[in-house]
């Protein structure tokens, strides 16, 4: 049987819950309210100073002052002062050219290989030229031809690469090793200020297994770096050339109401076993200089040397 409650009762439970509920409410935005307050007067001081410049140019300046020039300056000087990372800006124009690479293709929408390879004696030679959105799939027809050739170990070259598409190294990275099952049991994970994961890049079961060594060079920035420490964590194979650039961070794009965009560093990256090499760089196993820039494998140095143990690591 259900008890009645009195009218009395009632007023009283609604009247608390209103209390209780101003009270949070009243909590959080004292709260929210207190951190724009400190913000405020540094801001404050930020927007003066440039409205001041501003008025100053507009007044003396002896040549002309473009207000998109001063914009994309602002923008720069902005992303220039953050010291963490790799933070930039785009034009509209630029970041429509950026867009067109990342899928591939050039200025007139032709596709566009990431890749070029050919077979050194009886080893696969791959040279990821930039790492975009069909990267993954330039490689696996690339290491696809190679093995029906019957090759017995792999060199997948990343000097001079700098890019900042993980998705695409962490795609080739999966091609290659087993399941991750060690250390972050993850190709990769970004973890933001405040310690979240935003991004983990998985690996199935799937892998090669033939030897592989990577050639890096100080060059070799952000994608290429994640690719070389990975295939060394992984125990598939060696690092060949010199100490990479150290870019072990995450950055995302994000278009503005205009058409431009800003790259900024979100998130720390972290490599399957190995420590973040940001500011440090990915150590190669056989340190080796470059005698010579050449198109000719017999004659470049660290290939020779990337060669060598791919056949040392041979079954």
């Amino acid at each position: 049987m259900h008890k009645k409650i009195s009218v009395g009762l009632c007023i009283t439970i609604a009247v608390i819950t209103l209390i209780l509920t101003a009270m949070i409410t009243t909590a959080v935005t004292m709260s929210i309210y207190s951190t724009l307050i400190s913000d405020l007067p540094e801001r404050e001081a930020m927007y003066t100073n440039l409205s001041e410049i501003d008025s100053l140019v507009r007044t003396h300046y002896l040549g002309n002052s473009e207000d998109e020039t001063v914009n994309d300056g602002i923008s720069e000087g902005y992303l220039g002062s953050l010291t963490v990372g790799r933070n930039f800006s785009m034009t509209s124009d630029e970041y429509a050219r950026f867009k067109a690479s990342q899928q591939g293709t050039d200025k007139q929408g032709n596709t566009v290989s990431s890749v070029k390879y050919e077979k050194y004696s009886n080893a696969g030679y791959i040279k990821i030229l930039d790492f975009t959105a069909t990267t993954p799939q330039d490689f696996e027809k690339a290491y696809a031809s190679l093995r029906s050739k019957s090759i017995a170990g792999l060199v997948i070259d990343v000097r001079d690469t700098d890019s900042i598409n993980i998705e695409s190294a962490a795609k080739i990275i999966d091609i290659i090793v087993p399941l991750a099952t060690e250390g972050t049991q993850a190709i990769a994970t970004a973890v933001d200020k405040n310690n979240k994961n935003i991004e983990v890049f998985s690996a199935d079961s799937n892998s090669i297994d033939i030897p592989v060594s990577v050639i890096i060079n100080e060059k070799t920035s952000g994608a290429g770096e994640l690719l070389a420490c990975d295939i060394r964590d992984f125990g598939k194979g060696t690092i060949v050339g010199k100490t990479s650039a150290g870019n072990g961070t995450y950055q995302q794009v994000f278009e503005l109401s205009d058409g431009s965009a800003v790259v900024l560093t979100v998130a720390k990256l972290l490599p399957y076993t190995s420590e973040n090499y940001d500011n440090v760089g990915v150590k190669p196993d056989y340190e080796k200089e470059l005698t010579k820039k050449t198109d000719k494998l017999s004659d470049d140095t660290q290939f020779m040397q990337a060669y060598a143990s791919v056949t040392a690591l041979k079954k």
